[in-house]
């Protein structure tokens, strides 16, 4: 029997095994063949980047009655936000900002009108995309808000990885504010920008060799009442999964702001060591070189 299609057809007073999708011979109707070939030519266009067409086929697949498209709701986001990326690069007019306006107010009332009626094991992932767009549209403050809202209550306190965002959205709203990459430069900023952090960052790793600084930079001006918040919550997510890594990195790094520092320090004086037990050794070598053709010369003599 043929695998099973990726986009779940919807039958009438039947389960979801296997045989619903197929007739008695093992095949599928016609009418579900060309069902299944449009959501596979959709999943093509996707991996292609034609949005456009594969927006038009989403739109003859949702007017199909056997497409359950909440099944799919991934890819009615992923439609509704997929100018977003392009106009976030050029945002100096005001048709640019209001039509990325536009595309996080249709991305979040779809999102919001899928919670509504969303199964209990189906929440944790909504709120996810949910954070995720506002986190594209630079809607961080919003974004925290939202966790710190929901993530009390159940099935929310289960999901590690929305405790690990909360940790990271709080950690972020703490850095002071020059410390914060501002999302709407344009573009000649942006080049100057990135050459300055460029020769700022290099400066600094030739400073930190011979003076590393007692703290990373801005931790001393950070907001100390949203960096115990994201303590907590960089916390929760290790204690709910032992697996979460970064939130494991990141609470390493909030208990211990000096300890980068000083692996820093240790492995350039290792660096250092080597080089110079290198520059011994070629001494030592070239000096038992020498020795050998005094010899030789004084042997042929």
């Amino acid at each position: 029997m043929p695998a099973k299609p990726i986009l779940p057809i919807r039958q009438d007073d039947s389960d979801d095994s296997d045989e619903d999708y197929y007739d008695e011979r093992g095949e599928l109707p016609l009418r579900h063949a060309y069902i299944h070939s449009l959501a596979h030519l959709l999943h093509a266009c996707l991996l292609r980047g034609d949005i456009d067409r594969a927006k038009r086929a989403w739109a003859i697949l949702i007017r199909c009655h056997e497409v359950d498209w909440r099944a799919r709701w991934q890819w009615g986001l992923l439609f509704l936000s997929s100018g977003s990326s392009d106009v976030v690069q050029n945002t100096q007019t005001s048709i640019y900002a209001s039509q990325v306006d536009d595309d996080y107010q249709q991305a979040e009332r779809w999102i919001n009108s899928l919670r509504v009626g969303a199964r209990m094991e189906d929440k944790p992932s909504l709120l996810h995309a949910l954070i995720l767009i506002l986190i594209k549209h630079a809607r961080y403050r919003q974004a925290l808000e939202e966790l710190e809202t929901y993530l009390p209550s159940y099935p929310y306190l289960l999901s590690a990885s929305l405790h690990t965002y909360a940790g990271l959205l709080a950690f972020y709203l703490a850095q002071p504010s020059s410390a914060i990459r501002q999302p709407t430069l344009a573009a000649s900023q942006r080049t100057g920008l990135l050459e300055r952090e460029d020769r700022d960052s290099t400066a600094t790793s030739q400073r930190s060799s011979r003076s590393p600084s007692p703290l990373p930079d801005g931790w001393e001006h950070a907001d100390g009442s949203l960096m115990r918040q994201a303590r907590q919550w960089f916390a929760k997510a290790v204690e709910i999964d032992g697996n979460e890594d970064v939130a494991r990195e990141f609470l390493r790094m909030i208990d211990h702001p000096n300890r980068e520092a000083e692996v820093d320090k240790s492995e350039s004086d290792e660096d250092m060591e080597s080089v110079q037990d290198e520059i011994s050794e070629g001494e030592g070598y070239s000096g038992e070189s020498e020795k050998i053709g005094f010899a030789d010369e004084y042997e042929s003599q």
